[in-house]
């Protein structure tokens, strides 16, 4: 999707100007920044910086909003993420209305965060709404250009390291973690008749999306999951040295990322490759074995 051809800023303002305020809709920050403790990765380390640790703080809480706003909000979804989008433009002139939004205000301003960048987000969960499948895993890919790859961008951000080269690995990294959490949500994203497993995959494997319900999961199924499993491991391997070509904090914070993603791929081959029978997530200590290594080794694999 091209976010030049998205309807203008302006545009997005004055529709949301005429709506009635939908921010009832909207949950507690307090309860959507606790969910961090449940991400298969650490989202601020605590060994960081109060100012860093605030900033990327800031951030989830954006992106958690934006996705319950697509996924799990009650009544217009879409009228819902305008009316987001247009109090974060507030928020880049610092008067937004919503209180997540309001901690976002410093965090853009003070690191220089583009608009388009958080805007992606919106856009991703806006073609939540129309898009339901995806042919291929190419497909796949440029949905995680506007779902996944800007959280990475603007993580760059905050630790004044967004250069292309390094946003271009961040990219890998960021799509890997998104296809690992596809795979670990495939059942609930069919709950809401969403598939993010590649039609042409479904195909190859031979699996009917019918199968879903049955424990465990059939073979097929597992072959399959361990096949995008793969993939997102190369993927986290390809986009890893990122970790060697950053400065201190930033180093030990994406290292973080990445290691989430490596014991989220170790919990998937424990588990069999059967995310429908087993609640899978990352083991705290494996985790933390990854992250040591990947710091010690700059992301060489």
């Amino acid at each position: 999707m091209d976010i030049s051809r998205a309807r203008g800023r302006h545009g997005h303002e004055h529709a949301a100007a005429r709506q009635p305020d939908v921010s009832a809709q909207l949950p507690d920050a307090a309860a959507v920044l606790a969910r961090a403790a449940g991400e298969n990765f650490p989202v601020a380390a605590r060994v960081l910086p109060g100012d860093l640790r605030r900033h990327l703080m800031a951030l989830y809480g954006y992106f958690r909003l934006v996705d319950y706003a697509g996924d799990e909000a009650p009544g217009n979804r879409e009228s819902l993420l305008e009316f987001l989008e247009a109090d974060l433009a507030h928020a880049y002139r610092g008067t937004p209305r919503i209180p997540l939004l309001r901690a976002l205000a410093p965090t853009v301003q003070e690191c220089g965060i583009p608009q388009d960048v958080l805007v992606r987000l919106i856009e991703a969960n806006r073609q939540d709404q129309h898009v339901r499948r995806y042919r291929t895993f190419a497909e796949l890919v440029r949905y995680c250009e506007l779902s996944a790859n800007p959280v990475g961008e603007s993580v760059l951000h905050v630790f004044g390291c967004a250069r292309p080269d390094l946003v271009s690995l961040s990219d890998r990294v960021c799509t890997a973690l998104q296809v690992l959490e596809h795979c670990q949500d495939v059942l609930e994203d069919l709950r809401q008749d969403r598939v993010y497993l590649p039609e042409a995959d479904l195909a190859h494997f031979g699996c009917s999306l019918d199968e879903l319900g049955t424990y465990p999961a059939p073979l097929r199924w597992r072959r399959l999951i361990r096949f995008q499993v793969a993939r997102a491991e190369r993927l986290l391997d390809s986009g890893a040295p990122l970790i060697g070509r950053l400065p201190g904090l930033a180093r030990l914070s994406v290292a973080g990322y990445v290691a989430g993603g490596r014991a989220t791929a170790q919990a998937f081959a424990g588990a069999g490759y059967d995310p429908i029978s087993v609640h899978l997530s990352p083991a705290k200590t494996r985790t933390a074995g990854e992250w040591a290594r990947l710091l010690l080794t700059g992301g060489a694999w």
